[in-house]
C-alpha cells in the first residue's frame, strides 16, 4: 500500500511533535521547548517546566495551532520552517482546538470554558462559560453553532456563533466525543450507574434534541469516529486495547481488533486510512478500514494524543 500525505502528532508526555511525512518516507521530531528556545523569542514565556502539546489545528495557510494543557496556552507554529511564532494564554487545561471562519475555538477543560481567538491576529476575543469540564468542540458550519461536550455536565453546550443563542441541553450519561452528520448529533457517552462499565451511542436530531435511536455497548470507551456516507462507526477502548467498527443503523458490532495499550485519538485520512494514537505503547497506529487490519505502528513521542492530518 502507498500512503500519501503528512501527520503531525502532538506527544503530551514529553512537549514534542512527531512529523510524518509520507510521500519523502521521513519521520521527524519537533522538541517545543529547544525550538523556543533557538529562536529566543522574547515574546515568548513558559510557565512551568511542562508544555503538555494536546491537541492540533491548521488554518490551510500554512500556520498550525497547539493546546498545550500545562503550560494553559496555544503556540501558533510557521510549518515552513517549523517555528513557534507566537504564544497565547487561554483558560486552564486547554485540550480540544477546532478552527472555523478566521477564529480558534478551546476547551478549557478545568476552567470550565471555552476561548475564542481571533486567527487573524491572535488575539483573545472573549471565555465562554460553560457545562463542567468541557473536552471536545464539534462545530455546525451550515447553522453557524458550535457544540461543546461537558465530560462530566450531562450536557452539551450549543453556542450560535450568530450570536443570539447560548444553551445547555441535558443528557442522561456524560458525554465524551459527538459527531455531526446530516442533521443529527452522534454521541459517545458513559454511562455511570456505579454497578456496570458501559458506554452509550445515541443519534439526537440536531433540530428538536430529542433522542432518535441508541445502543448500549460494554466497556468503558474513550473517542468515537464516524465515516462519512456511511453508518460505520470506529470506538476506541482505554481499559482492554480494543478498536471497535459499528454499524449503528443497525446496531451490530461488526468486528473487534485488538492494539495493546491503551488507543485513544482517532483521526481519517477520508479515504481508507484511520491513525490512531496510543498513549500506552508511544505510537501511531495506521488501520485500513477496507482490509479491517492493522498496517503499521509508527513510534513517536512519550503520550501521544492528538493527531493532525495535513495534504
Amino acid at each position: 500500500m502507498i500512503l500519501k500525505g503528512k501527520i503531525l502528532v502532538a506527544n503530551t508526555g514529553d512537549d514534542t511533535l512527531t512529523f510524518i511525512d509520507f510521500d519523502n518516507k521521513k519521520t521527524e521530531t519537533i522538541d517545543l521547548k529547544r525550538n523556543i528556545l533557538i529562536n529566543n523569542r522574547k515574546n515568548i514565556r513558559l510557565e512551568g517546566c511542562f508544555i503538555g502539546p494536546y491537541d492540533l489545528v491548521t488554518n490551510g495557510r500554512g500556520y498550525i495551532y497547539i493546546t498545550n494543557v500545562y503550560d494553559n496556552s496555544i503556540f501558533k507554529m510557521d510549518l515552513k520552517n517549523n517555528n513557534i511564532v507566537d504564544i497565547l494564554a487561554v483558560g486552564s487545561y486547554p485540550t480540544c482546538i477546532k478552527y472555523f471562519n478566521d477564529h480558534l475555538f478551546i476547551t478549557n477543560t478545568d476552567s470550565n470554558s471555552i476561548s475564542i481567538i481571533d486567527e487573524e491576529d491572535f488575539s483573545l476575543v472573549e471565555n465562554i462559560p460553560v457545562g463542567e469540564k468541557p473536552t471536545y468542540i464539534e462545530i455546525d458550519e451550515e447553522n453557524m453553532n458550535i457544540y461543546v461536550v461537558n465530560s462530566n455536565g450531562y450536557s452539551i453546550d450549543l453556542i450560535s456563533l450568530k450570536g443570539n443563542e447560548h444553551r445547555n441541553i441535558k443528557l442522561s450519561n456524560n458525554p465524551i466525543k459527538i459527531n455531526i452528520f446530516e442533521n443529527q448529533i452522534y454521541i459517545l457517552s458513559n454511562v455511570n450507574n456505579g454497578v456496570t462499565d458501559n458506554s452509550h451511542i445515541s443519534i439526537i436530531d440536531l433540530e428538536t434534541y430529542e433522542e432518535k435511536s441508541s445502543i448500549q455497548v460494554e466497556g468503558i470507551y474513550s473517542n468515537m469516529l464516524k465515516i462519512n456516507g456511511s453508518e460505520i462507526i470506529f470506538i476506541t477502548n482505554m481499559d482492554n486495547g480494543y478498536l471497535c467498527r459499528m454499524d449503528i443503523e443497525r446496531k451490530n458490532l461488526l468486528s473487534k481488533t485488538y492494539l495493546k495499550g491503551m488507543p485513544n485519538k482517532l483521526e481519517w485520512n477520508r479515504e481508507n486510512i484511520l491513525f490512531i494514537t496510543n498513549i500506552l505503547t508511544n505510537t501511531l497506529t495506521l488501520f485500513d478500514i477496507e482490509v479491517n487490519r492493522v498496517i503499521v505502528n509508527i513510534l513517536v513521542g512519550k503520550e501521544p494524543n492528538g493527531i493532525l492530518a495535513l495534504n
